[in-house]
This record gives structure tokens, C-alpha cells and sequence, in this order.
């Protein structure tokens, strides 16, 4: 930890900043469970919405990526920290208050519908703000060590997470099995408040690092980003992937609790085993990229993740978590190989830009492949689990498959397309 914390004795004034940043992407990591799949699922249920109302609600989220491309018009702030904070906390207590949307005296209608403002409030929001935060909290990190710093405090996060989820689960379970839904959602709230406390609180003790910034006009910054050409080789990789899980992923909540009938404590212990594998895996993973690289890690953990989704088109909560264990290795090289990968493409200069015009693309693709997949949810459901020849057939099955098809078109893009072009690599040496 303390090698990955160090950096050199001329930026030592970061050293604990990285470690607030570790601990801060801990708790945001909180934030961001409790307000997604299975803790998802149990509020729109108790809302009264369906299955499918609530996939394209959980699609959210990469719809919200789409609204990264304001970001570009934050790009030139230096500093950007005050800024960020305020934004932040506005999110946070937006995503706070959908835990007492559902013990509002009000209509099932008007529940719905602050609820989904108020998520994609939220959702937008933090998108707008997610690339100059990432390109803040980052620019405290050596470049040359990316991979490792990325893979500890994933690891952090997730080994922490087990804990609160856990525990947050089994609180739920006992205050439902005592009749006292009432009780549950209080309780998340109550628990949502006091971690953004703490976050934001650990967001102040970061400190921002100075940079000389050259500000192009909005107008040319957004040419030069969605012109450049190493961009434009990665974004279709990233695309293939967002359509890959955001076919099946945004159905798990439902999946688990309706159609497996799992309860929290048990989706909790599934997610947990998943986080411990993750975390036991990072490290190396970090290590892998900054080795070889990040195409070499990615190449890894797609074809893992290729036999995660090909368990799920087997029904059943031992298949279930035998994919969620595969998923939960791949996902720890995807999610920081895919963000490290455009800044080994893209100029330092550009980079907040960049991920701001990556995110926008994929985070489309990503909703409109939830919203078609839909459809196919609510039809197969209604017609009792059957689908053309098939008896008795989970969507989230078929949609499994599809996620497998485009999985190796991802590994075939990879490596025929991205692998042989060259990265920029502009490091401060």
C-alpha cells in the first residue's frame, strides 16, 4: 500500500490526498449499492412497478454517461474541486431521498414519478461531473503506476463493501420478516445521509493539484475530441461492450429476487463471494497492465467474462453465482482497463474531453439496448416464461446468449483492431 501510496518526494504533499481517495471511492462505492440492483429492485417493487419499468430505471445509468459530454464545458476550470463537491452532494441527496419515496402517503403514480426524476437527476448530475473528477482525483497518481493504484483501491472498496452490504442485507431481512418494510427503507435512508456526510466530507480533504491549462474554444474542443483518431479506434470496443451487459445486467435485480427468489441476506452473500474473488484478483490484474498492458488485461478479462454470461444462460441461483464469481474477475481489469486505456490513447491534455465523448457514445448505446431488451422482458414474462420452443425460459437466459455474441465481438475487435495501433503514452517522465 504505502509503494502504491507514495509517489516521488517532490509531490509527497499528495501522498495522504491518495490515501482520502482511496477511503472516498470506498464510500461512493456504498452509495452507488444501495442505490442499484437488488436495494433498486426492492424500492420500485415496493413502488409497485414492473419488471421492465424497472430495467430501463437501472439503465439509467448508462443513459447518464450520455450526458457527459457537458463536461467538455468544464474542462478549461481549473479548479474544478469546489465545483465538484456541491454537484456531488446534490446527487447524493437526491439518490437519499428515493429511499423514502416509498413510504410517502401518495399515489403509486406520482411515487413513479419522483422517483425517476429524482434518479435520473441524480444520474445526470453525476455524469456531468464524473470526468473532471476522475481527472482530478487521478492527476495526484503517478501515470506509471496506474494500473496497481486503480487495482488497490478497487480492492479497498470492494472488501469494505462486503461488510456494509452484508450487514445493510441482513438488517433489511429481519425488519421485513418482522413486518416493518416501513423500518427497512428508513433505515437506508438513514444510512445513505450519513455516507454522503462522509463523502463529501473526504472529497474536501483531497487536494487539487495544479496545472496549467490551455482553454480551447468550446467549439474546437469538441471537434478535436470527437475527431481524434485513437479515440475513434477505441469507442467502438467500448460500445460492443456497453450492448453486451446492458442487454442482461439491469434485469439482475428483478431476476434474483422474483424469479430465483432469493432474499437480500442471500443476493448480499452472492455479491459478497463475487467482491472477494475481485478483490483477490486486482492487484494482479493492475500489475498485468502496467507489465504488459491494457490490452493484455482486457484480452484476459473479456474472454472471462465470455464464460460468465454463458453460466447465466443456465437458470438456477448455482448458476447465477457461478456467473456473478466469473463476472466479478473480469470486472477487475474491465472497468479501470477501459478508462486507463483511453488515457494510454489519448494525450494528457484531452483526456478529461475524451472520457467525457467515450462515455456520452456508450452510455446511448448502453440505455437504447436496456430499452429494446424491454420489451422481450415483459413478453417472455407475460406469456409464462416461454418463448418459442422453449417451455419454461428466463429473459434474462436469452439475453445471456446475446450478451455471449457480442462478448467476442468485442475479442475480435480487440485484437484486430485495437491491439495494433499505438498508444500515445504521454507520461510525465
Amino acid at each position: 500500500m504505502n509503494e502504491i501510496l507514495s509517489k516521488t518526494t517532490e509531490n509527497d504533499i499528495y501522498k495522504k490526498s491518495r490515501l482520502f481517495y482511496i477511503i472516498e471511492a470506498a464510500v461512493e462505492y456504498f452509495l452507488a449499492t444501495f442505490v442499484a440492483g437488488a436495494y433498486l429492485a426492492k424500492m420500485t417493487s415496493a413502488i409497485g412497478m414492473s419488471d421492465g419499468l424497472t430495467g430501463i430505471i437501472t439503465s439509467f445509468v448508462s443513459l447518464g454517461f450520455g450526458f457527459q459530454i457537458f463536461a467538455l464545458f468544464l474542462a478549461g476550470k481549473k479548479p474544478i474541486k469546489p465545483f465538484i463537491i456541491v454537484m456531488n452532494l446534490i446527487t447524493q441527496l437526491f439518490f437519499t431521498f428515493l429511499y423514502v419515496i416509498p413510504i410517502i402517503d401518495i399515489s403509486a403514480t406520482v411515487k413513479t414519478v419522483i422517483f425517476i426524476i429524482l434518479f435520473l437527476s441524480g444520474e445526470i448530475i453525476k455524469n456531468i461531473i464524473y470526468s473532471p473528477k476522475f481527472a482530478w482525483e487521478m492527476g495526484i497518481v503517478d501515470d506509471h503506476k496506474r494500473g496497481s493504484f486503480t487495482a488497490t483501491k478497487e480492492m479497498v472498496s470492494l472488501l469494505s463493501g462486503i461488510v456494509i452490504s452484508v450487514t445493510m442485507g441482513n438488517f433489511i431481512d429481519r425488519l421485513e420478516a418482522a413486518g416493518n418494510q416501513r423500518g427497512a427503507f428508513i433505515l437506508g435512508g438513514i444510512t445513505m445521509f450519513a455516507l454522503t456526510a462522509i463523502h463529501t466530507t473526504l472529497l474536501i480533504l483531497i487536494k487539487e493539484k495544479p496545472e496549467k491549462v490551455e482553454n480551447e474554444p468550446i467549439g474546437l474542443l469538441i471537434k478535436n475530441s470527437v475527431t481524434d483518431k485513437k479515440l475513434l479506434v477505441l469507442i467502438p470496443l467500448f460500445v460492443f461492450w456497453n450492448i453486451a451487459t446492458y442487454a442482461t445486467t439491469p434485469f439482475y435485480g428483478t431476476y434474483q429476487l422474483n424469479d430465483l427468489g432469493m432474499n437480500m441476506t442471500t443476493v448480499t452473500v452472492i455479491a459478497s463471494l463475487g467482491a472477494i474473488v475481485r478483490a483477490c484478483v486486482s492487484r494482479p490484474m493492475g500489475r498485468l497492465a502496467d507489465k504488459r498492458s491494457f490490452v493484455t488485461s482486457l484480452n484476459l478479462c473479456f474472454i472471462i467474462s465470455l464464460f460468465a454470461f454463458v453460466a447465466n444462460i443456465f437458470a438456477g441461483v448455482a448458476f447465477y453465482t457461478v456467473h456473478m464469481i466469473l463476472y466479478s474477475i473480469s470486472m477487475a481489469g474491465i472497468n479501470s482497463g477501459i478508462v486507463n486505456l483511453v488515457y494510454d490513447f489519448v494525450p494528457r491534455s484531452r483526456r478529461t474531453s475524451a472520457l467525457a465523448v467515450k462515455n456520452t457514445v456508450v452510455g446511448f448505446a448502453g440505455f437504447f439496448t436496456t430499452l429494446a431488451a424491454s420489451p422481450l422482458v415483459e413478453y417472455i414474462q407475460k406469456s409464462g416464461n416461454k418463448f418459442l420452443f422453449f417451455e419454461h425460459i428466463y429473459a434474462q437466459q436469452i439475453l445471456s446468449a446475446f450478451s455471449v455474441i457480442m462478448i467476442i465481438i468485442c475479442i475480435v475487435y480487440l485484437n484486430l483492431v485495437v491491439k495494433p495501433a499505438k498508444p500515445t503514452l504521454d507520461y510525465e517522465e
